[in-house]
């Protein structure tokens, strides 16, 4: 690729990203941002790499930039709405679940999502103004689904993380292969995570985890220098293994998953229902 390239500069941050090179993939993803300045995907690895150095806020303002690139976007404003309700910003959370369901007044669950969200804001008549953007014969559904108290989201997955510890505030953070940041934030559409912003305790679940090395990281989140001891029990595919961790510097990388797909193949005494010796 050209040095210049926006290839380069994701394969740069990528690689970065996975050394642990925090100083210089920052670097590298504003040299991205300032040759395209609407290219979300460059703002997305740059609010990783900020927040994997323990900016949070930051991190969440540059995450938030996305949608002023693509309003139109329901994986970005849903992210978002995900992020502020973990983090416990209901009056952010729920701007984002308006702009889901003005984008998409057909859409149900969106509509009944952001009805629902105005009203626990004690902002009725703007949940009723919403609701006249739906199709006449959509509202009475709509009604009846936001009236419904939703259905928390719980960890689950292939892999899943616990942290506890004593001491201030951190992030729980997993690092894929392509270099981004899984954390009560999101990264993918099947992130989920609970306890963003609780001291004390975190989780994390990736309900379906591609191949490859993931890593697992604790990130400050702001000023304090006190270590912070704790452990991260972790659950692949049903295996555990408990990982200790202190924390003295800005992050710690706690330990390294490796997730592969086996196969085994086996001669059948005899051949199976319709095949016959040695086919495969």
């Amino acid at each position: 690729a050209e040095p210049n390239s926006r290839d380069r500069h994701r394969e740069l941050v990528r690689a970065l990203s996975r050394a642990g090179e925090l100083t210089r993939a920052e670097e590298i993803a504003r040299a991205w941002m300032s040759r395209d300045r609407l290219d979300v995907e460059a703002l997305t690895y740059l609010s990783d790499v900020v927040g994997r150095q323990g900016r949070r806020a930051e991190a969440l303002r540059l995450l938030s930039g996305t949608v002023d690139l693509e309003p139109d976007q329901a994986r970005l404003q849903e992210r978002l709405a995900a992020a502020f309700e973990r983090s416990g910003d209901a009056m952010r959370a729920c701007a984002h679940r308006v702009a889901l369901a003005e984008s998409d007044p057909d859409e149900t669950d969106a509509m009944a999502a952001a009805m629902r969200c105005e009203r626990g804001l004690g902002h009725s008549a703007a949940a009723d103004r919403l609701l006249e953007l739906a199709p006449t014969e959509a509202r009475s559904r709509i009604v009846s689904a936001a009236d419904r108290s939703p259905t928390p989201s719980r960890v689950t997955g292939d892999l899943m993380l616990e942290a506890t510890w004593s001491g201030p505030d951190v992030d729980l953070t997993l690092v894929t292969p392509e270099g981004t940041r899984l954390s009560w934030m999101g990264g993918r559409t099947n992130v989920v995570g609970e306890d963003g912003t609780r001291r004390g305790s975190e989780r994390l679940g990736l309900r379906r985890a591609g191949t490859g090395s993931y890593y697992v990281e604790v990130n400050r989140v702001d000023g304090d220098t006190t270590p912070v001891r704790g452990s991260i029990t972790v659950n692949v595919l049903g295996q555990r293994q408990n990982l200790p961790f202190e924390l003295t510097g800005d992050r710690i990388a706690v330990g390294r998953i490796e997730v592969v797909r086996r196969f085994r193949m086996e001669r059948q005494n005899g051949p199976g229902p319709g095949l016959s010796p040695f086919d495969l």
